[in-house]
C-alpha cells in the first residue's frame, strides 16, 4: 500500500532544525508525487516562505501559539481537524511533537514519529513511564542514528523502530573572507542552554590564536554578548545572529565546534564534512560516533573541560585536510536518498496497518 497522502504536524514555522528538515522532506515527497500537507498551529516563525509550492499548508483556526501547555491544546485542536484531511499517514517530525500523538490517534491514521533527541531526560522522575505513555499511539519510530535506535529498542520492546538519517542540504558557494594569522572556528546553533554557547567562549579563550564565528540566535544572546565583552573577546568572537545560509562560513573555517549537552543528530556536522571541514565536539550525540570514523574528520571529546576541547581543536586544525574522504562520510545523508528511505518506510507502515 502506498502512503499517498502525508500529513506533517508542526507547531509553527520556527527556524529550528526540526522544522527546516521537515520542510525539506516535504518538498522531496511532493517531488516524488505524494500529496503532502502541513497542519500547523500557527504560520508564525519565519520559515513559512520557504515551503515548497507543491506542499499545502493548513493553519488551525483559531491559531495555537507556542506557550505553556500549548502542545496539549495543539493536539486536541489538530485531532478535531485531521479527519477532514484524510491522510494515509501522519508524520511527527521530532521529539517536540510527540505530545500530539495520543490526541491524533482518535482520527485513525497511521502515526510515524521521528526521534530527534535522546528520549529520556535523566533529570525527570519516571521519564521512561511518561515516554511510553505519550507515545502509545505511535505506530512507528524513526531514530536518527543507530545509538538512538538501540535506546528505543530497550525502552519500547516489540515496537516498530528503524534508523533513518535526516537529509542534509549543502549548497556550496563562495567562502567568507578568512581572518589571517589565526585559526578560524565556526559554531552553529541556537543560543540556548542545550547548546552551551558559553562553553565555546571558554574554549576559544583557552585556544589562543583563534577567531570564533557564532551563527544563530536565541534566549542567551544577550548573556553571550555580555560574556564576550567581559572576557575581552570582542576582537576574536563574532555573533552574527540568524543567517539564511551557513555554507559560506563553513567553507572558510578550519573546524566546526559543537558544544551541546545533547543532540539527536547535529546536521551541521554533516554539512561541515560535506564541505571538507573537520569537526570537534563534546560527546553529545550517537550520530557523531557513526560519522567521525576517520582521524581527519575530527574528534569527539569526552570531557567538557575547555582546555581539553581547545587541545583537540588545535590538533585537528593542525592536521592535513582530506576533503574527499570527509565528503564520502557525508554521502549517506544525501537528500534524495533520505527522502526515499522515509517514503519506503511510510509505505510499509501503511501496508501493515491497512
Amino acid at each position: 500500500m502506498t502512503a499517498q497522502r502525508i500529513l506533517i504536524c508542526l507547531h509553527d514555522f520556527s527556524r529550528g532544525g526540526t522544522e527546516r528538515i521537515a520542510l525539506g522532506l516535504a518538498a522531496s515527497w511532493a517531488q516524488a508525487g505524494r500529496d503532502v500537507t502541513i497542519l500547523c498551529g500557527s504560520i508564525e516563525g519565519g520559515l513559512r516562505g520557504t515551503v515548497d509550492t507543491r506542499v499545502k499548508v493548513e493553519e488551525l483556526n483559531p491559531p495555537v501559539h507556542r506557550g505553556f501547555l500549548s502542545r496539549l491544546r495543539l493536539g486536541r485542536a489538530m485531532g478535531k481537524r485531521v479527519a477532514a484531511l484524510h491522510p494515509d499517514i501522519i508524520f511527527l517530525p521530532g521529539n517536540f511533537h510527540l505530545l500530539l500523538a495520543n490526541a491524533l490517534r482518535k482520527a485513525g491514521p497511521v502515526i510515524a514519529a521521528k526521534i530527534s533527541n535522546p528520549p529520556l531526560p535523566k533529570a525527570i522522575p519516571f521519564a521512561a513511564t511518561l515516554f511510553r505513555h505519550f507515545t502509545r499511539a505511535v505506530d512507528g519510530f524513526a531514530a536518527m542514528n543507530s545509538g538512538l535506535a538501540r535506546e528505543l529498542k530497550v525502552l519500547l520492546p516489540g515496537r516498530n523502530i528503524v534508523t533513518l538519517h535526516d537529509p542534509v542540504y549543502v549548497r556550496p558557494g563562495a567562502a567568507q573572507p578568512k581572518r589571517a594569522g589565526s585559526r578560524n572556528i565556526v559554531w552553529i546553533g541556537r543560543l540556548e542552554p542545550q547548546k552551551d554557547p558559553q562553553l565555546a567562549l571558554k574554549i576559544i579563550q583557552a585556544l589562543g590564536a583563534a577567531y570564533l564565528t557564532m551563527l544563530g540566535d536565541g534566549a542567551l544572546r544577550q548573556e553571550v554578548q555580555r560574556q564576550v565583552d567581559a572576557k575581552g573577546l570582542k576582537d576574536r568572537v563574532r555573533l552574527t545572529g540568524y543567517v539564511p545560509e551557513t555554507e559560506s562560513y563553513l567553507a572558510a573555517a578550519d573546524a566546526l565546534l559543537i558544544t551541546s549537552h545533547y543532540e539527536g543528530g547535529p546536521a551541521v556536522a554533516v554539512e561541515a564534512l560535506a564541505l571538507g571541514v573537520p569537526v570537534v565536539s563534546t560527546d553529545c550525540s550517537f550520530l557523531l560516533h557513526d560519522l567521525l570514523k576517520l582521524p581527519q574528520a575530527g574528534q569527539i571529546v569526552a570531557s567538557r573541560n575547555p582546555d581539553d576541547l581547545a587541545a583537540a581543536l588545535a590538533a585537528v586544525c593542525g592536521q592535513p585536510r582530506a576533503p574527499d574522504a570527509l565528503q564520502a562520510l557525508a554521502a549517506p545523508f544525501d537528500p534524495e536518498r533520505c527522502a526515499r528511505a522515509y517514503l519506503d518506510w511510510f509505505d510499509r507502515l501503511a501496508a501493515h496497518h491497512g
